[in-house]
């Protein structure tokens, strides 16, 4: 059963991972999960900015079932406590991130939970059967992150129970088949990330910033812009022949350029450069606000 932790009513202690036994069945069931790519990136998030020494995160999966097909849109991390004696979640954080998604998307429901590592362990039987409270079948999708040794990957997992005759001998997670599906906007977003990283020499140690992929796409627009230039001073002097269908296109995309003059542009430039590092100024300060609340809720336990 959930049992609080003393002096703590926020967090639920779920039970020492040394009472139960499970075993991993990897065998194809009939549930299918689909995960939308802002998942993993919201896993890989939650990962970098875990509390020191902490093994591994855990958070909520958001999305629709039908029929036996789920599929994840969102998801949320949610502060835990891990150990050999015991383990703990923070249901009233969990309760509240919840409500607040809901306001946004109500049609999204609670699907299942994720957990980074490279293997479900007897602690995520706790976990499993804490998110078993409100869904009939919830998913636990674990995102191996691979760091730095291998590939990164991603299983999906339903729960099973095991039993001999009328004993209950166990429970197994069972894997079902997995993937990854993208909308136009997340194919179009993943090609401009991936570009950006080629072109700035990215190699994954670090990302980057909003000054540096600024620099690198006026970077390479000024090379295109070069390049039209001086395919047109050759068209000009006659070393290549006119083409009348790409003269057609760059005149469009001339007429499509607003005219402007030097000064008109600057201001509107410097207004658009403003409104983008307020926005950037706004997001590290809600990040550090999450932070530090999460450190204050860690110390009040």
């Amino acid at each position: 059963g959930l049992h609080p932790l003393p002096g703590a009513a926020e967090r639920v202690l779920l039970a020492s991972p040394r009472m139960f036994s499970s075993s991993h069945l990897h065998v194809p069931g009939g549930v299918e999960v689909e995960v939308h790519p802002v998942v993993l990136f919201s896993v890989v998030d939650h990962y970098s900015r875990r509390e020191e020494g902490q093994g591994r995160v855990i958070g909520t999966l958001l999305g629709t079932v039908t029929g036996n097909k789920v599929e994840i849109f969102s998801c949320f991390p949610v502060p835990h406590t891990e150990s050999e004696e015991q383990v703990a979640v923070n249901t009233d954080f969990h309760a509240t991130m919840l409500s607040l998604y809901q306001r946004v998307q109500p049609s999204h429901q609670v699907v299942g939970w994720y957990s980074t590592g490279d293997g479900v362990s007897d602690s995520s039987l706790l976990f499993h059967d804490f998110y078993g409270q409100d869904v009939e079948r919830p998913v636990h999708l674990l995102v191996d992150l691979g760091l730095g040794t291998r590939r990164m990957s991603c299983k999906a997992y339903v729960s099973k129970q095991l039993s001999l005759g009328g004993a209950t001998l166990g429970t197994s997670f069972e894997e079902v088949r997995a993937g990854v599906v993208m909308a136009e906007a997340d194919r179009v977003g993943m090609e401009m990330l991936f570009k950006s990283a080629t072109a700035s020499g990215f190699s994954g140690a670090a990302s980057l910033s909003d000054a540096d992929s600024m620099e690198v796409t006026i970077k390479k627009l000024l090379k295109t812009l070069q390049g039209v230039g001086e395919y047109v001073d050759e068209v000009a002097s006659g070393a290549k022949p006119r083409d009348a269908e790409l003269i057609g296109l760059l005149q469009t995309a001339m007429a499509a350029a607003p005219a402007l003059p030097p000064n008109a542009f600057g201001k509107v430039f410097s207004s658009q450069v403003q409104d983008m590092l307020v926005a950037v100024y706004l997001a590290n300060l809600t990040r550090a606000q999450l932070a530090l609340a999460e450190k204050l809720q860690a110390v009040a336990i």
